[in-house]
């Protein structure tokens, strides 16, 4: 199938083209759409190309039948000189045309394309006739005829913008998609009721400067700079993971710029900025360099970029500490939610994500699995949000009789009532336990990934 082609090969399947053309019109006596792609170089069918050509049928099929187009009948033609696609459609060739000038020229790989539309007599639609502007060359943006028929630009330098385009495209889409998805843990995050002492749709927890619409807001600024961190896992795939982290912390530090400035100060989400960050640059990472997109693969990059932050605590003592968690660490051993990144969060994967899976497979919604998938983690997690609202003496006590509610009626059957009796009594006592909302969130963002696959 991959492989060069000749001079002679490529005007050997044009002519047999025209052939296929000439024969489907003949037999459905109606309008037809072929579509090939504009690869230069001898070598036009490999895996980046033939995704191309199965985006471009994707929007092809998608397009028509949004405008309620009736296909016909459709085809491919698949040789080594180039994929070839054939849609006989239903409708005025001008209009079918003008839909697909739409596609040619909105999207990012449309440039590639070359869709053309014959009417049932065999007669090529031109842009003209719609009073649309001819295509511009790749490389200039000239009339891309002219630069054609004059060979102004060299076949490497056409090869190269061909690939760029491409790889653009797909790993824009594949950013797009997972930003959209760390986007959706945050609102599912806050929207999961009830929550004890957090926001949710119940009330707000044991928070004062904060609401539903502070985390809708945060989230909504946020959602960029995570398309970004994907891409720079894709840019920096070459590196060791280590100094992809290196290269993220400042998006990082931008990023929470952002959320301070849309929530007037308010810290909505700090702490998830570093470790969903983390999680998206792995994204990146394992999707440029074709390694399975799972939840073992992404852990162990997240872990592999953030190892190093393990030698943060080793020169801590309780003399020279000076932040909240440094001195938690010397007072014990707790690392927090950097701990956590460098562990490859443990406690999602043990304490978070099988359970959202489990209850999620029995039937629960994924509201319901949510809110039993945080009691989990407050059972099991040390938070240092609760600690620093109160002492490791309560966090413990409170861990004890939720360990115990679980142990006696099993995860699955605690209910609504027993999590709102625990949300007033959390309110009560001022304390959120924050960290384990942040791991919730990185247990969604675990959970939506795995369509990926």
């Amino acid at each position: 199938m991959y492989g060069e082609v000749t001079l002679s090969e490529v005007l050997d399947a044009r002519e047999n083209r025209v052939k296929i053309q000439r024969e489907i019109i003949e037999k459905y006596k109606s309008t037809l759409i072929s579509l090939t792609l504009n690869i230069p170089g001898g070598l036009k069918v490999y895996p980046l190309s033939i995704k191309t050509y199965n985006e471009a049928i994707s929007l092809i099929t998608k397009h028509l039948k949004r405008h309620h187009i009736n296909i016909i009948y459709q085809t491919d033609k698949k040789e080594k000189t180039g994929y070839e696609g054939f849609f006989v459609v239903e409708g005025n060739p001008l209009r079918i045309k003008k839909l697909m000038v739409d596609i040619e020229n909105s999207c990012g790989l449309g440039r590639i394309f070359d869709i053309d539309v014959l009417d049932n007599s065999g007669n090529k639609v031109s842009r003209s006739e719609l009073n649309i502007a001819e295509r511009s060359c790749l490389i200039c943006n000239d009339n891309g005829h002219a630069c054609s028929r004059s060979r102004r630009h060299e076949a490497e330098e056409l090869q190269r913008k061909v690939i760029e385009i491409m790889e653009d495209y797909f790993n824009n889409q594949f950013a797009k998609k997972c930003a959209e998805y760390a986007c959706r843990a945050l609102l599912y995050e806050v929207c999961i009721t009830p929550k004890p002492g957090l926001v949710d749709r119940n009330n707000n927890g044991s928070h004062k400067d904060m609401d539903m619409f502070t985390f809708i807001d945060s989230a909504s600024v946020l959602t960029t700079y995570f398309g970004d961190l994907i891409l720079s896992g894709i840019k920096y795939h070459d590196e060791k993971p280590e100094i992809l982290f290196e290269k993220i912390r400042y998006l990082g530090m931008l990023a929470e710029d952002d959320m301070f400035f849309i929530t007037n100060n308010v810290n909505t989400h700090k702490g998830i900025i570093f470790s969903l960050g983390v999680i998206c640059a792995s994204l990146g990472y394992l999707y440029k360099n074709e390694k399975d997109i799972n939840t073992d693969n992404i852990l162990k990059i997240s872990k592999l970029m953030t190892s190093e932050i393990d030698d943060d605590f080793k020169e801590i003592t309780k003399e020279n500490a000076k932040t909240y968690g440094e001195k938690l660490y010397t007072s014990y051993g707790i690392t927090g939610i950097r701990g956590e990144a460098a562990g490859g969060f443990p406690s999602v994967k043990i304490h978070g994500l099988p359970i959202l899976k489990k209850l999620i497979k029995k039937g629960y919604s994924l509201n319901e699995a949510g809110a039993l998938t945080l009691l989990n983690l407050i059972a099991n997690v040390k938070d240092t949000n609760i600690i620093a609202r109160s002492s490791i003496e309560l966090l413990e006590g409170i861990q004890f009789r939720i360990q115990n509610l679980i142990y006696k009626k099993g995860i699955e059957n605690i209910s609504n009532d027993e999590i709102i009796d625990l949300d007033n009594q959390f309110i009560k006592m001022n304390i959120s336990p924050g960290g384990c909302a942040d791991l919730l969130a990185i247990t969604l963002m675990l959970y939506f990934s795995e369509s990926l696959t």
